[in-house]
């Protein structure tokens, strides 16, 4: 280790004599005056306290460094606070005396059993973020994102959902589509929960939810390695929870739901279910009547899906059949359709058509209002009518799929073991003929994700 500090000073030594303007050597000519160079801009050092590069507390700081990086807490508090008492900027560069102050804290926060050194711990380690913020005010959307990344994960009972929150949007202000990916998570959890809660509205979220997309496709599109892999996580997590807001209707434009539903029209231009969908998202998102693509997919419907005229008035609404509730679907007039089928459900004495109001109500509580247990409920509802179903089955296994990312962090153990269940339903939806080719679809999709 001696050696190794030797080196290091030997080496700054070098270092300054190799930047200070060097002596000519004498000579018997008389040379012209030349101008004088102007002096190098002064360093912008930190405003707190630091030490210099001759101080003998630099060896202190060098052993510091050494057992942080080994993960040796307890040994490195003593030169940790013997530096950080003198010089708790450091050099005045860098914010390591902070960075290591706060693992040495969160380590002794972790292995803590009594509650009131525990706590002490915890605020300790929130001092210590709040003066990095103090000292080093060029990095302030890395502290603010380091310390509500901290207060979410690690100390959730410091702080409250608005004040985490408040921290994570900071950073994201500051440090904009270049913000780290370790944010998006926690954040978008907190923007969609606060969102539900009415603690922020809706031009807020709409701001925000934008801003993650942005900063997830610039990471996916400009980085690499390791960082590329973290933000493939938050690929497997944050728009899930953005897709959510598809239930608030004016939250997303027209070009959003056209961008995100027009390729599952494109992909299969014969599937009912697909284009009645993908038609429905569209209204919903207020695409008007005379959009090309539109047309195109109602056009699709029309030769493909449109029911039969019957010997009834196809303009009146007829409870029993519900051509009306279908209309509202299409129409993207979500809410007022699901008060029709359930309406229809009630009135329903065949149980064929009791199970097709119940699927239909399933679909829109999932694929629109993002309510998946009240979408199962419903799901269950048309299985009891009509046991044995497959469209129900592969929409509550569709249901479980989608539900990894929100019962863990979108990749591993927690997020897959969803899929036994998903699988489960798949595979009783292939009993059904019908449903067959749809079920094995999922199987083979899903198949690569099992623990």
């Amino acid at each position: 280790m001696k050696r190794n500090l030797f080196l290091l000073l030997t080496s700054i030594v070098l270092l300054t004599w190799a930047c200070t303007p060097k002596v000519t050597e004498e000579t018997t000519k008389k040379e012209e005056p030349k101008a004088e160079t102007p002096p190098p801009p002064k360093e912008n050092l930190s405003p707190c306290p630091t030490f210099d590069l001759k101080d003998p507390i630099v060896e202190d700081y060098v052993l510091c460094g050494d057992l942080i990086e080994k993960k040796d807490y307890e040994k490195a508090y003593p030169l940790w606070k013997k530096v950080y008492d003198v010089a708790p900027a450091a050099d005045g560069k860098r914010s390591t005396m902070y960075v290591w102050g706060i693992a040495i804290f969160r380590d002794r926060y972790e292995k803590e059993k009594d509650p009131t050194l525990k706590k002490e711990h915890a605020q300790q380690v929130m001092t210590l973020y709040d003066e990095m913020l103090e000292c080093y005010p060029k990095n302030k959307g890395d502290a603010y994102a380091r310390k509500a990344f901290d207060l979410y994960y690690v100390f959730p009972e410091q702080g409250t959902d608005q004040e985490k929150y408040n921290l994570f949007k900071k950073a994201i202000d500051i440090d904009g589509i270049k913000t780290q990916s370790f944010v998006l998570n926690p954040f978008t959890a907190l923007l969609r929960d606060l969102y539900d809660a009415k603690k922020i509205n809706m031009a807020e979220a709409q701001k925000y939810a934008n801003m993650v997309s942005k900063i997830l496709n610039h990471g996916l599109n400009t980085t690499k390695g390791s960082t590329l892999q973290n933000f493939k996580i938050v690929e497997s997590y944050a728009p899930v929870r953005l897709a959510e807001f598809e239930s608030e209707k004016g939250f997303y434009s027209c070009d959003y739901y056209k961008n995100k539903y027009v390729p599952l029209f494109e992909e299969d231009k014969t599937d009912c279910d697909v284009i009645e969908s993908v038609y429905s998202s569209l209204r919903w998102g207020n695409c008007p009547e005379v959009d090309a693509k539109l047309a195109e997919i109602k056009a699709a419907w029309n030769a493909t899906c449109k029911p039969k005229p019957t010997t009834a008035d196809p303009t009146k609404p007829n409870p029993t059949t519900g051509p009306s509730c279908r209309d509202l679907v299409l129409e993207g007039k979500i809410n007022e359709a699901i008060d029709c089928l359930k309406k229809g459900y009630d009135k329903a004495t065949d149980n064929n058509k009791k199970a097709q109001y119940a699927y239909a109500i399933a679909s829109l509580y999932y694929g629109k209002k993002r309510k998946y247990s009240t979408a199962r409920e419903w799901a269950n509802k048309a299985l009891n009518a009509k046991p044995g179903w497959g469209k129900p089955y592969l929409l509550i296994g569709n249901m479980y799929a989608s539900s990894g990312p929100l019962c863990g962090p979108g990749t591993g153990w927690d997020s897959q073991v969803v899929l036994w269940p998903a699988f489960d339903m798949w595979y009783k939806a292939k009993k059904d003929p019908d449903s067959a080719a749809k079920a094995q679809k999922q199987l083979n999709k899903y198949y690569q994700y099992l623990p």
